[in-house]
């Protein structure tokens, strides 16, 4: 357990430590919330509404779900159980850019815990390769619909964004490197767990309709 401390103590003192004003202002912004708005939208917007309108109720419940579960559990359960410090309490000379230094607690990430959620969410939703006119039955509302709006690059895109969002926090001086892979592991749980929830959902309502 002190080799895995030493490494990820070490791993974010090379991360903090490395910096350039580009990066600085690059991935404040990422770690900012109206930057996760302006990418949501751009999603919801071009995806949702205009290839796949019939979801947008059920995208957007899910987002919602996968915020709330992501943001509740990280705070309230994890980070408040494991006390485990921020970097930015633990040790003095932290490198922070623009950014308070927030609550003592920071294992779990909740900001990777978050991004992660909704990307592994939207990926399952709209990620893979479908031909139109084809009809794939695997138990799940948006893969059974020819209309569905399927992407191959899509959950590429999602989880560099959460990833550089996840980076985002080490940099800044807010989060050790095992803080944010543990966050990132919780939120792609929760978005799968939410995503196969809602197809579930959505298949037997559709099922009742079709009767």
């Amino acid at each position: 357990m002190e080799k895995i401390k030493a490494l990820d103590e070490g791993l974010f003192w090379w991360v903090n430590s490395h910096h350039n004003t580009f990066f600085d202002w690059v991935l404040w912004v990422f770690s900012q919330p109206w930057s996760w708005l302006i990418v949501l939208l751009a999603i919801y917007g071009i995806v949702t509404l205009r290839q796949d309108r019939k979801s947008w109720m059920w995208v957007l419940l899910g987002i919602a779900i996968c915020f709330l579960l992501s943001d509740q559990i990280s705070n309230n359960a994890i980070k408040d159980g494991v006390q485990r410090l921020r970097p930015c309490y633990a040790f003095e000379d932290v490198r922070m850019f623009h950014t308070g230094r927030g609550g003592q607690y920071g294992f779990v990430s909740s900001h990777a815990a978050n991004a992660f959620a909704v990307a592994a969410f939207l990926s399952f939703c709209y990620g893979g390769r479908r031909r139109g006119g084809d009809v794939v039955s695997t138990g799940n509302w948006w893969n059974s619909r020819p209309s569905g709006y399927r992407s191959p690059l899509l959950p590429y895109l999602l989880l560099l964004w959460a990833s550089v969002v996840s980076y985002s926090r080490i940099y800044l001086g807010k989060h050790f490197p095992g803080d944010v892979v543990c966050g990132a592991l919780l939120g792609l749980g929760i978005g799968a767990v939410v995503y196969f929830a809602i197809s579930r959902i959505r298949l037997k309502i559709s099922s009742k309709a079709d009767a």
